[in-house]
């Protein structure tokens, strides 16, 4: 059965003080997959988490597609020397995607 699912993944070393790193990662992510979501925010001033929503069979396969496009979107915007942690994975709820509607 496809579920949506929310994903939480994040990169260290992307201060949010330095926009010249993180805006091209988002705007790609924007540009490339608007159909995710893509939100961004900060687990510390150094950790960027990226938050993205699709549709799924199963969390397992929810993570690998987050850390796939983030890493896409990391090496498309000159930043491959960083990688993406998948750190949470969670369905979004029917009262959630009501409320989105």
């Amino acid at each position: 059965m496809i579920m949506e699912y929310r994903t939480w993944t994040s990169v260290a070393d992307m201060p949010f003080s330095d926009e010249s790193l993180w805006l091209p990662l988002i705007r790609y992510l924007d540009k490339k997959y608007p159909e995710l979501g893509p939100i961004a925010s900060w687990d510390d001033e150094e950790t960027i988490v990226l938050i993205l929503a699709n549709d799924e069979p199963d969390p397992a396969t929810a993570a690998e597609n987050a850390a796939h496009i983030v890493s896409e979107a990391l090496h498309a915007t000159g930043l491959a020397d960083r990688f993406p942690t998948v750190f949470e994975v969670e369905p979004v709820t029917e009262l959630e995607m009501a409320a989105a509607a």
